[in-house]
């Protein structure tokens, strides 16, 4: 919005520059271009700020990232086809069985986990029988240790008459939404293994048929995009590395001066909410700044292991997660000079090890996909800050076209009228910039913005009144046709009421409130 601001009023104040000619005459305008206001709830949410005697507190209460069970573990797509041929050759009279009921277990492929119980969240399975004889036939699939509600998933098909080259087909898909799976097999010794049985009988209404054994009963099942929301069993000695980015883009716009916060004190906090033990490592954390200087942040607990216990409780409503907690204060981190870095690209590498003992659990680790591993920043941040000579540059396009034809802006001054509760001061540069980004001409304030602090209290806030004029000469406009880009340079500085350059905080409702137009020379013609 701001930057829409500026892109208006330059485009206003140069719109089709010329030189004169004979056949001129000159009128004097003004011009009232916009008005606008800017609080800290145009910078930062609501949520993260709060008031302490008067002044502004950064409150953060965040979760950097999180691990979820579908991170440790997840379902692959798996198709499972059972072959049941005929043992012998018969003549199958109507409503004759062709399989014995046995249960067959199949492997599922889930790395090195050792899962003996899931949830399901999401997804189902398609299943397909296939009949090679001569007679409708019932199939009934079964699936032993897929409950719901306490009810075995069970499914029935017809198939159609068909033949070994061309078995009757029927189809069908079971949402697995709510299903608990038992994975450890027909004797609950096992895991990472799914049951099934099949009931195959010819039609009791139909005809009899010859059967052979080159006759085979077929059924396939196919796990699709299955969602876990719980786990147990043990999820094995698994070691996380990565390396985690955050770009505040802002910050690139800080080409040089100096920041200088308060001494601040913060904690990262992992909280696991997994019923699993573990270890975490930041190997670093560090940002870079817009120069390309690097500062990493320093703590004794960096670089070494730091445990986790694992989360208590019994069902997905009481889990009580355990915290570990790294607290940084000025007496064991740089962290004020890592924020006065005001470094745009920010990087946490770090390592996260399950089970770094073995399955000492016996197999009992447990997740639910609603209790996940977060690792949280938290602290309370008074907005307590010195800027000296800090310059905030940005640069965006800006197109002028130059008509001769027309009445034409010969010269002119843009102008603010402005409003400060904010204790900054600013001083303003607007650089005109060629295709090349080659400086065509420069547009400066004839003064600064000036700090709150050299003000007077009004509705309870100080606040100072600034008129700023920024002259636009006839040179400029010569060249205007050249300007491509605008790059505008802004200087900040804080100050208290003796002019001396320091902290200072931030207070409740500081605001900036503006009007923004322009006083030009048109040249006229006949």
């Amino acid at each position: 919005m701001k930057k829409l601001l500026f892109l208006l009023c330059v485009g206003l104040a140069f719109a089709s520059c010329k030189k004169r000619d004979k056949a001129v005459w000159d009128t004097d305008w003004q011009v009232p271009l916009v008005h606008d206001s800017l609080t800290m709830s145009n910078l930062l949410a609501d949520s993260l700020l709060t008031v302490v005697a008067g002044n502004y507190v950064l409150d953060i209460n965040s979760s950097l990232f999180e691990f979820k069970l579908g991170d440790f573990v997840a379902l692959p797509d798996t198709s499972i086809e059972n072959n049941f041929p005929m043992a012998l050759n018969f003549t199958a009279t109507p409503g004759s069985s062709f399989t014995s009921g046995d249960i067959e277990e199949h492997a599922l492929n889930i790395g090195d986990a050792q899962l003996k119980r899931i949830r399901v969240k999401a997804g189902g399975i398609d299943l397909k029988v296939f009949n090679p004889i001569g007679t409708k036939t019932f199939f009934t699939v079964e699936l032993p240790g897929v409950t719901k509600n306490g009810v075995t998933l069970s499914q029935q098909f017809i198939a159609p008459a068909g033949t070994q080259s061309n078995p009757g087909v029927a189809i069908g898909f079971v949402d697995l939404s709510g299903y608990d799976i038992d994975l450890t097999g027909q004797y609950g010794t096992s895991y990472n293994r799914i049951q099934s049985k099949l009931l195959v009988t010819s039609d009791p209404n139909g005809p009899t048929v010859n059967v052979t054994t080159s006759d085979v009963l077929k059924f396939r099942f196919s796990m699709k995009d299955v969602q876990l929301d719980y786990a147990r069993g043990y999820f094995g000695n698994r070691l996380v590395s990565d390396t985690v980015y955050a770009q505040i883009n802002a910050m690139n716009n800080i080409t040089d001066g100096l920041l200088d916060v308060d001494a601040m004190t913060f904690d990262l906090t992992i909280e696991n909410g997994l019923k699993v033990n573990g270890k975490f490592k930041i190997h670093s954390f560090k940002n870079i700044n817009s120069s390309g200087n690097a500062v990493a942040l320093n703590h004794p607990n960096i670089g070494t292991w730091n445990t986790i216990n694992a989360a208590t409780g019994s069902n997905v409503n009481n889990i009580q997660p355990s915290n570990t907690t790294l607290s940084f204060t000025p007496g064991n981190s740089n962290f004020e000079n890592f924020i006065e870095n005001h470094g745009a690209q920010n990087e946490l590498s770090f390592q996260l090890q399950l089970n770094p003992w073995g399955n000492v659990s016996g197999g009992w680790d447990e997740i639910y996909d609603a209790h996940p591993l977060k690792v949280k920043l938290n602290g309370a941040f008074p907005l307590n800050i010195g800027l000296t000579d800090l310059i905030f540059q940005d640069t965006f396009a800006l197109s002028l076209v130059n008509d001769p034809a027309k009445t034409n802006v010969k010269s002119g001054q843009i102008w603010v009228n402005a409003m400060n509760a904010f204790p900054f001061e600013g001083d303003l540069q607007l650089y005109l910039l060629d295709a090349n980004y080659q400086e065509v001409g420069v547009v400066s304030g004839t003064s600064s913005i000036e700090a709150s602090v050299f003000g007077s209290v009004v509705n309870g806030i100080m606040q100072k009144k600034s008129m700023v004029y920024f002259p636009v000469s006839e040179a400029i406009c010569d060249k205007i046709g050249q300007v491509k880009y605008c790059m505008i340079k802004l200087k900040l500085n804080t100050y208290d009421g003796n002019g001396a350059n320091t902290q200072v905080p931030i207070p409740a409702n500081a605001f900036f409130k503006f009007k923004l137009g322009a006083n030009l020379t048109l040249e006229n013609h006949l």
